[in-house]
């Protein structure tokens, strides 16, 4: 099967107002103490400290804070990280989505907790929807986190059609994960359009994009996770939507980390969340599209415009299935054996008993 992927471009009038199911709204991603970041502002929230403890923001300033404690900053130059001193160790919180206008699934896979008890280290690997129209005033905040690579899954023709727009401190490298194949996406698209497509169709092409990746695209998963982690510095990888072949790298990292199965399918489900009102957008436009084009249905659209816990897990069926499970997976598809595991595992994770996670 040749891999292609549908970026819709509607272009008419938005009017009308566009409720989506309620998945879109609530965070899949269940953590007793997070931060929110909403342009300029990073809100804490921590609800699941027992006792009295100390916290220190990002100036060093200290406090004593409880349970359900929740206060906000604004205006801060650089991302806050709070270091949390606890009965039970340090921990560290900082935002998981980072805030950046025409980026709106722009985050960090860090503080997870693994099947080890570690948890996963802020700020050194970043997950992204393409970074085309990223601002130069938005430069300094993304030369702050870092970053100095750029790992770009998407075809070599959505990268000539929306190149990243990138600082000239940061390597953009080209790393796609799928076949390109113009003819195909742009039959799709027309189909699509003309309301060829039905909701059944939709989610089975999902699905087999996913299944496909996991099964057909061995070499390329591997040569970018290699890549990954072989960085000396904090990278990114993007796809066009940050949702797909993004989230696929995502679940492969998180596995190769040890996280829990149902942990990294809820991490993959944020991006409905955090791309909730671009989706509103475009389902404006399906909606007006629809009085001239009666049989395109929202149904397909959501479809293929959002992520669906099936499609993860359809490709961890075929890990599980055809291949043994994850860890043979890891071993013998992606060529980590247990020594580079471990080793990857020690370099982005950290144990909260540590009093230094750094």
């Amino acid at each position: 099967m040749k891999i292609v992927y549908v970026s819709f471009g509607l272009v008419l009038l938005t009017s009308c107002s566009t409720q989506l199911p309620e998945r879109f709204y609530t965070p899949p991603l269940k953590e007793n103490n997070y931060i929110e970041n909403r342009k300029g502002e990073y809100e804490l929230h921590l609800n699941g400290i027992n006792s009295t403890s100390e916290i220190k923001d990002p100036t060093g300033k200290r406090f004593t804070i409880n349970s359900d404690t929740v206060f906000a900053e604004r205006d801060l130059n650089t991302r806050p990280y709070y270091t949390i001193n606890t009965d039970s160790g340090i921990a560290v919180l900082s935002n998981r989505h980072i805030y950046f206008k025409h980026a709106n699934n722009f985050r960090d896979i860090g503080g997870l907790k693994t099947k080890d008890g570690l948890t996963v280290k802020w700020g050194l690997i970043y997950r992204s929807d393409n970074l085309s129209k990223l601002r130069k005033n938005e430069f300094e905040k993304f030369e702050g986190l870092g970053i100095k690579t750029v790992f770009d899954l998407r075809t070599a023709n959505e990268v000539y059609e929306k190149n990243d727009h990138l600082p000239q401190s940061v390597q953009h490298v080209h790393q796609p994960i799928v076949q390109d194949s113009l003819n195909e996406l742009g039959t799709i698209k027309k189909k699509v359009i003309k309301g060829d497509v039905d909701a059944a169709q939709s989610f089975q092409f999902m699905t087999e994009l996913y299944t496909t990746i996991i099964a057909d695209n061995i070499p390329q998963l591997r040569s970018t996770l290699q890549q990954i982690f072989e960085a000396d510095t904090p990278v990114l990888y993007h796809c066009s939507a940050g949702k797909d072949r993004t989230g696929i790298i995502t679940a492969l990292i998180l596995s190769i980390l040890k996280v829990d199965r149902q942990t990294i399918v809820n991490e993959y489900l944020m991006s409905d969340y955090y791309r909730c009102e671009k989706l509103e957008g475009i389902m404006k436009k399906v909606k007006v599209a629809r009085i001239i084009k009666p049989k395109l249905a929202t149904e397909t659209i959501q479809n293929l415009m959002g992520v669906d816990e099936r499609y993860l897990n359809a490709a961890f069926n075929v890990i599980d299935t055809k291949f043994g499970g994850i860890d043979n997976y890891i071993k013998n598809q992606l060529q980590i054996d247990d020594a580079q595991r471990q080793a990857i595992i020690n370099k982005y994770t950290y144990s909260i008993l540590t009093k230094n996670p750094e």
